[in-house]
């Protein structure tokens, strides 16, 4: 899901003025990485989304990808919406639900279970003011009670660090940890990390970001390699 971005309420600002705020984005990539494991079979992924957010913090979404997980699914599209807001300590809120959907799967496709699934989630933010490189720390805590595969009960947690560098480049670290109640069903538990450097230039923004895993356990996501750098081009407008 809209790979790199793990907070809603950060890509859409509202003033008074505008109580209404519609915006898009699209994106071209070189792999569609989604919690440390490739969606495209390490192929290349054109995404793309419309969003709408009210003056209130209210806001919902919807994001598609091309994917390829070996069959008849090609497409994702992830429908969002949620409530975001900030507090007096300037600490930013986002809480919401999200939907999963791979149209076009067919039953023939022996994928053991559905790979649509709805998820709830929760994030907190804060940036550090008049800190050198303005430090930016979030955290993500997503829940689902059937998760892709029909897998079962899982739970993600995400930690991220931002840096604002010289010359209007920006550095990303995350750490993501995805459980599971049922390891037998789903497999195990594994933790994955990434680094990104990225550049605004003019109404784009390139980024290059290196995945892995923590863990030498098997994938959920199939047997792709443990790490893969990740090159995109993205606008928002």
């Amino acid at each position: 899901m809209m790979a790199g971005s793990i907070m809603f309420f950060s890509s859409i600002t509202l003033s008074e003025e505008h109580i209404h705020e519609i915006s898009t984005n699209v994106a071209i990539s070189t792999d569609y990485m989604y919690r440390g494991g490739s969606q495209t079979r390490e192929q290349p992924a054109i995404s793309g989304g419309f969003d709408y957010g009210h003056a209130s913090g209210v806001y919902a979404g919807i994001w598609a990808s091309n994917v390829d997980f070996g069959n008849s699914a090609n497409i994702e599209i992830d429908y969002y919406g949620g409530l975001a807001g900030e507090f007096s300590n300037g600490i930013g809120w986002d809480v919401g639900g999200l939907y999963y959907q791979y149209p076009g799967v067919k039953s023939s496709d022996d994928v053991g279970g559905d790979f649509d699934f709805f998820e709830v989630y929760g994030s907190l933010e804060y940036t550090f003011p008049n800190v050198q490189l303005e430090p930016t720390i979030s955290t993500f805590f997503a829940y689902s009670p059937d998760y892709f595969g029909e897998v079962g009960d899982s739970y993600y947690v995400a930690i991220d660090l931002g840096l604002s560098l010289p010359y209007g480049i920006g550095l990303a670290f995350q750490y993501g940890n995805q459980m599971f109640d049922d390891n037998a069903t789903a497999g195990e538990d594994y933790q994955h990390y990434s680094v990104g450097i990225s550049k605004e230039i003019s109404t784009f923004t390139i980024d290059a970001s290196w995945y892995g895993d923590i863990d030498d356990t098997d994938s959920f996501w199939g047997d792709g390699p443990s790490e893969a750098i990740v090159v995109s081009i993205s606008s928002s407008f």
